[in-house]
């Protein structure tokens, strides 16, 4: 029944319809909501993600991906969702091998007796768009031939009919349909899975990488053989391995998961900080590690991309966050489609000093798993509740580096990614910045000294304004101002203190401790004169209203 178009299409749309409905019903009966309430609405939600799920493991094509795209997308699904969502595993029983080999026959236009000596009879892995069966060609090569399941365009094809629905009722509908671009959406979904059912994409982007990590000896990516391969048919090398969890192998075959963990953070470091494609689904089953521990990277079907102007963009936004200067890494969330329209810059300069503030007043000497998922919860938080659309490909981004942090983190839980990303992005900044003007580490010079400059000529308004306060005779205008001249003194002294707090970070973190020291020692030296400055005001005050 499931492989019938127009069952799939009923048992989608019935879903959703079900869902819409329990979701009317819900409000309908709760006018007003206290903590019980959100329990029980988390809770309906959660069932609902369950059981979209199980359909999706029951019916396989679309909704499987589909699933594992939305799993990605924080700014338009609530969090109980993604949740469940986001293990969902593309793994799906095998379809007969006699229709496997009448499409590859079908494909290469001649019996596979004439390339292949010898293929398995059964699949060593099978996914909602295509099977993996192990061979050998004439010339003794062992290779992995992956072929689209039987029907799948047709499978497809229906599914994209349902989400056409599925996306125009949410529309018509639903409050959440008509506050998101529910046809851009559509639009992300067909291109991004339409790339996944042609197998020539896939083999452009195996070659792509086959390149760039051609000179590094550390990883190995399989060679693949255009000759053989067609949209519906990919043939490459085949690599024995086992996956790089797999802690057993890694113990019998003395393979250091720490050293292993960190060779694969490069790996995914070198894609994210630099343009170009990334390999945007970076599990543990795509990853496979040789007996000499060698780390092997498979399935290059979801691939995304990060333009140079994007990658210019996140680095001035990152350069913004060590600056301070919000308002540039605002500008550079808009540059990168982050923000919607109606967005408010202000408002979201303010978030982000507000989290930046709170991140710093913790203890980040290391940045282990459980911060970075503090990050990550807090992300989608402000992601869900601001005006912040996800374009596409940095959606792929996100989850990719969720993926990829769960797998280092079963390596090696106590992974430390600040201590072994500072050198990569210390020098990424260094390189990119160059490019387009001064160094950032110059301009971080820049901004820490202004407020030092400033200091002198703040010092003198300050000690002048002891003399504006004997004009006041008014003893209730006179309280105002004491307090506000001593939360000036305050201020400054906190502000200061703060500013070395960051200069001292920002440059301990870079090894430049000659320059840490002097700004530090400026910094400090500006911080006690400051305190000075306010006990002596706030003496002078006690003994003018003594004598008033």
């Amino acid at each position: 029944m499931k492989n019938f178009s127009l069952y799939r299409i009923y048992i989608t749309v019935y879903m959703t319809v079900k869902f819409i409905f329990q979701l009317y019903l819900f409000h309908k009966r709760n006018p007003s909501w206290d903590a019980t309430t959100y329990e029980q609405w988390e809770e309906l939600l959660r069932k609902q993600a369950q059981e979209y799920r199980e359909r999706a493991v029951q019916l396989e094509g679309l909704l499987i991906k589909v699933g594992q795209f939305l799993s990605t997308r924080a700014d338009i699904m609530p969090q109980v969702f993604l949740d469940e969502l986001a293990d969902l595993i593309d793994q799906v029983p095998p379809v007969p091998p006699g229709l496997s080999m009448q499409l590859l026959e079908k494909e290469w236009g001649q019996p596979y007796t004439n390339y292949l000596s010898e293929i398995s009879e059964q699949p060593v892995a099978s996914a909602s768009i295509g099977e993996v069966f192990k061979g050998q060609l004439l010339n003794g090569q062992d290779v992995a031939i992956k072929i689209q399941r039987f029907n799948i365009d047709k499978i497809i094809k229906a599914d994209f009919k349902s989400l056409r629905i599925v996306l125009w009722i949410t529309r018509k509908f639903t409050k959440f349909g008509r506050e998101i671009d529910t046809k851009a959406l559509y639009k992300e979904v067909v291109s991004t899975i339409g790339d996944e059912l042609n197998y020539y994409k896939e083999l452009k982007n195996g070659q792509y990488f086959k390149k760039k990590f051609e000179d590094k000896e550390n990883y190995y990516i399989p060679q693949f053989y255009e000759e053989y391969s067609t949209r519906r048919v990919l043939v490459m090398e085949w690599v024995d391995g086992r996956k790089v969890t797999d802690m057993a192998f890694l113990r019998q075959n003395n393979i250091d998961p720490i050293a292993t963990s960190e060779k694969l953070f490069s790996f995914f470091l070198d894609q994210l900080i630099d343009s170009g494609k990334f390999h945007a689904d970076p599990h543990q089953g795509n990853i496979f590690v040789t007996a000499e521990g060698q780390i092997i990277i498979l399935d290059f079907g979801m691939i995304g991309e990060i333009t140079r102007s994007d990658s210019e963009n996140i680095r001035k936004m990152v350069q913004g966050f060590v600056l301070e200067d919000y308002e540039l890494a605002v500008d550079q969330l808009q540059e990168l489609g982050f923000l919607l329209p109606h967005a408010d810059k202000q408002r979201m300069q303010n978030l982000l000093k507000y989290y930046i503030d709170l991140y710093l007043e913790q203890d980040l000497n290391e940045l282990d798993q459980a911060t970075v998922e503090e990050i990550f919860e807090d992300l989608q938080a402000i992601v869900r509740e601001q005006p912040i659309q996800l374009p596409a490909e940095f959606a792929f981004l996100g989850r990719a580096a969720s993926i990829g942090l769960g797998v280092l983190a079963t390596l090696n839980p106590n992974i430390d990614f600040l201590a072994l990303g500072k050198p990569a992005v210390s020098e990424w900044l260094e390189e990119k910045g160059s490019e387009s003007g001064p160094t950032w580490q110059k301009q971080v010079l820049t901004e820490s000294a202004r407020p030092l400059l400033a200091l002198p000529k703040n010092i003198n308004n300050y000690l002048e304004s002891p003399k504006l306060d004997r004009y006041q005779a008014d003893q209730h205008q006179w309280r105002v101002i004491n307090h506000q001249r001593s939360m000036l003194g305050l201020s400054a002294a906190v502000a200061v203190f703060i500013l070395f707090l960051i200069v001292a970070a920002v440059f301990y973190y870079l090894e430049a401790m000659f320059l840490s020291l002097s700004f530090g020692v400026l910094a400090t030296a500006a911080l006690f004169l400051s305190l000075i400055l306010y006990k002596s005001h706030k003496r002078w005050v006690n003994k003018f209203y003594q004598g008033n």
